[in-house]
Formats: structure tokens, C-alpha cells, sequence
């Protein structure tokens, strides 16, 4: 387990206890505080300028960013990677709302998306469990287009993104340890992530679970792996003609689990104490 599970997990994973998608939380006076700035903001709409994932990395970096990103995240906002399965079983405990929450999850823009790319295709976070309350007072958030569902129809559109996209799937925070919003992310253009990147903390966006295995006896080296994984932890060995994972750069994310045509790559439990 993470030191977040270690925190907030009662003996399981910190985003599959319950009370952390409970109501109880969500209107804690730190998630009301966090919500109500985060969807009452104004955001500028893309695209950014920038072309790539490197130079969104190499923007300078500002006096005390890094200390003061670092805090924020640790207080607010703690997104991690979880695999597609892991969704469903978060999307499960939002199911076991009351009836007056039966339309609780809502579909919103991706506010990475939104800033680097414009308008379109941004439809890519959903609020969960509760954070339906803050939405409907905030309906122009990013424009608004929110669209309100169940759990199990969150589930169908998820995993089609999951199949269709190579979206990485990441549990967020809304007020640690509230689990309010599953974001289903491009790498390229996540803030999280590119925030990790060019500031050198973990903080931001941490390793989920898992790790990927190669199977030797199934991989035919095809290099789909390699393609596809959206941080550069696998490539194929021109030795032995088969994908090696570089443990310490994957983030278990499945997207090379989902994509491999010979089924040679599973995901194992990996224990990320530190360095997650």
C-alpha cells in the first residue's frame, strides 16, 4: 500500500474506502472551501501554444513554484493512477448512494484539455459520489455542457474511452482525502503530471498500484507496448526481440495491458511506499 492508503485506507486502498466517498466529506468545511473556488473560477480557454509534452516540461519555473504547487497538492488535490477495473469498483461504492444521489455522476470538461486544447473533445472528467452538489451551483464551470448520469452509465462511457482512447484513468482528491472526480487523462497535457515533470515532485500525480509484466513466452516483439505507453517505460529489447518494463518509469496505468495483441503483458501489485 501507498502512504496515502497507510492515511486514509482503513486496511484497503485510501479511494476504496468508503467514507472517503462519502457525504460526510464532501461537505466538510475543506472540501466546500476547495470546491467552491475550483468550480467558481474563470479559466482561459485553449489552445496554449504549445506543441508538445517537452515544451510544456521546459516553461521556466517561477520563485518558490515548486513549494507552493507541493503544498497545495498535498492539502487539496492528490491524483493517482488506477487501472480501468479499479474504476469500476470505485463507480460500485458511488452506487451505493441514496436515491436523491442516483444521477449523482457528472460529466464535465477536462480543464487541462480545456486550457491546451479549446473547446472540443474536453468532456473527459466526472465528478463523483457527491461533488454533484458543487456542480449544479456551478453550472458554467468550463463552459458548462455538464451532463448528469449513474454510475453504471459513467462505467460504459469510461471504459469505451479506455478502449478507444488510451486515456490514463486517475483518482482525484477533492479536498485530501475526498474522492470527488475520476479524470481520464492525456499525458501530453496533464497539469498533474507535466507539473511532476518540470518541478520534480510526486506530489502532484502519483504511481498507481500496479507495475507491467512482460511474459517472455507470449511477447513476439511487436513494439505495440512501446507505442502506446504514454511514459516511455517499455521497449523492445533487440536482443532477445521481446518488451522490457522499466519498473521505476511505469505507472500501471493498463494502457499497454489493454493494447497488446498477443496478451503478453499483465499488471501485478507493486508495493510503492516511497517514490510513488
Amino acid at each position: 500500500m501507498c502512504e496515502y492508503c497507510i492515511q486514509h485506507g482503513a486496511g484497503r486502498k485510501w479511494y476504496l474506502n468508503a467514507r472517503n466517498l462519502s457525504k460526510e466529506l464532501a461537505t466538510s468545511e475543506l472540501v466546500r472551501q476547495f470546491a467552491d473556488n475550483y468550480f467558481s473560477r474563470s479559466i482561459a480557454l485553449g489552445p496554449d501554444g504549445f506543441s508538445d509534452r517537452i515544451s510544456r516540461v521546459a516553461m521556466s519555473i517561477l520563485p518558490n513554484e515548486k513549494q507552493k504547487v507541493e503544498a497545495r497538492y498535498r492539502k487539496y488535490l492528490h491524483h493517482q493512477v488506477v487501472t480501468t477495473e479499479e474504476v469500476i469498483q470505485i463507480l460500485d461504492l458511488c452506487n451505493n448512494r441514496t436515491d436523491e444521489h442516483e444521477r449523482s455522476v457528472v460529466r464535465f470538461p477536462c480543464i487541462c484539455r480545456y486550457q491546451a486544447l479549446g473547446r472540443e473533445k474536453t468532456l473527459h472528467c466526472f465528478g463523483i459520489a457527491f461533488t454533484d452538489i458543487y456542480t449544479r451551483r456551478f453550472p458554467e464551470y468550463l463552459g458548462g455542457r455538464h451532463e448528469y448520469m449513474t454510475p453504471d452509465e459513467a462505467a460504459e462511457i469510461i471504459t469505451k474511452m479506455a478502449e478507444e482512447e488510451n486515456v490514463v484513468h486517475a483518482v482525484s482528491a477533492v479536498g485530501v482525502p475526498y474522492v470527488g472526480m475520476l479524470c481520464n487523462c492525456d499525458m501530453d497535457i496533464c497539469h498533474p503530471y507535466l507539473h511532476r515533470l518540470r518541478l520534480g515532485i510526486s506530489e502532484p500525480f502519483h504511481k498507481g498500484h500496479y507495475v507491467a509484466i512482460v511474459n517472455e513466452q507470449k511477447c513476439v516483439g511487436c513494439g505495440v507496448c512501446e507505442q502506446v505507453c504514454p511514459f516511455g517505460a517499455i521497449m523492445v529489447d533487440p536482443n532477445s526481440d521481446a518488451a522490457k518494463v522499466s519498473t521505476g518509469m511505469c505507472y500501471g496505468c493498463g494502457v499497454c495491458n489493454r493494447n497488446c495483441p498477443e496478451q503478453a503483458l499483465e499488471l501485478e501489485k507493486e508495493q510503492r511506499i516511497s517514490d510513488f
